[in-house]
């Protein structure tokens, strides 16, 4: 894996070499489907941009965002585009289910066994007939090229582009681990958890990265092992079948007919290659400023009870 720079009349082109480290369930114009398209890979960009930028108000946010990234108004300072493939391709096929633990399941009066990977691919998996969409495998390759009009904003599209590899993922259940993506060149120095929480997703004084998982041969005993340490926090927080302080972690949970009222859980499962080319599990915490005011106290609260369950499972 590799990067280069080229030069261009009013234009510098950034070329990386990506790896898929875990299944990337990347949709197409087909949700079924599984492709590389550049809005989508844009959209995360974005989102990561958001994350990291370090700016407080929203609108002043958004503004400084069109700028960057376009708007209906406004072109984009940068372009992207997808380079070689190495063949690249989709497959529908079944996953390595990871760590099995017992589920008991009311309607049908039994108990039964569930793979953590299973569980965390819930919504793109169907318990009988298997995954329902397409993914593009763990070990995939392909080139992703960057070309800058200008340099005023390069360094802060670069620094989401980091961002997005260190924490996050491309497609569908990304913040479950999957979708996670390496580079040669991952950035130079980390990021700084400062600053209040916001009315959007972002990094803050109250952010935490759990990093001290285990080192494992392959990606399905990585994502295995945070899973499991994000499920048994979760259900820690109260009795099975009771979920008012899970509801706060993430909406909707099909189980209480929550509707159409929904929000994101600050918790974001990713799978690193490392350089010997083995694998490790961690999950930042990203809280962000409670939709409903008068649940923002226990909101905190809940995570930091799920917070601590997660670092006693990170070291062992």
């Amino acid at each position: 894996m590799s990067f280069y720079i080229s030069r261009f009349k009013n234009r510098e082109s950034i070329e990386f070499d990506v790896e898929v480290v875990t299944p990337m369930f990347l949709g197409g114009a087909e949700k079924s489907n599984a492709e590389l398209r550049v809005p989508s890979i844009k959209g995360m960009l974005r989102f990561w941009w958001r994350a990291m930028c370090g700016i407080d108000d929203l609108n002043t946010m958004r503004n400084e965002e069109a700028k960057i990234f376009g708007s209906i108004d406004k072109k984009s300072t940068f372009a992207m585009r997808i380079g070689k493939t190495n063949h690249l391709r989709s497959v529908m096929k079944n996953l390595p289910q990871g760590k099995k633990f017992e589920v008991r399941s009311r309607s049908r009066n039994r108990s039964f066994k569930l793979g953590i990977i299973d569980y965390l691919a819930f919504g793109i998996r169907d318990h009988k007939k298997g995954y329902t969409r397409m993914h593009i495998p763990a070990g995939s390759k392909f080139q992703l090229c960057f070309d800058f009009y200008t340099d005023e904003h390069k360094k802060s599209v670069l620094r989401a582009f980091h961002a997005l590899i260190k924490y996050g993922g491309l497609g569908a259940k990304s913040r479950n681990g999957f979708g996670s993506i390496t580079v040669s060149s991952k950035g130079t120095g980390g990021f700084e958890f400062r600053g209040q929480m916001k009315e959007f997703t972002a990094v803050n004084d109250k952010s935490k990265l759990f990093d001290q998982f285990g080192v494992h041969d392959g990606w399905e005993d990585a994502l295995s092992e945070i899973g499991m340490a994000y499920k048994d926090a979760r259900l820690n927080l109260e009795k099975k079948h009771q979920y008012d302080k899970r509801l706060l972690i993430a909406k909707p949970i099909v189980q209480t007919g929550s509707g159409n009222e929904r929000h994101a859980k600050p918790y974001f499962l990713h799978v690193n290659k490392l350089d010997n080319g083995r694998y490790q599990g961690q999950i930042l915490f990203m809280p962000y400023q409670y939709y409903q005011r008068n649940k923002r106290e226990k909101y905190l609260r809940i995570c930091e009870k799920m917070n601590k369950k997660i670092a006693e499972a990170a070291r062992g």
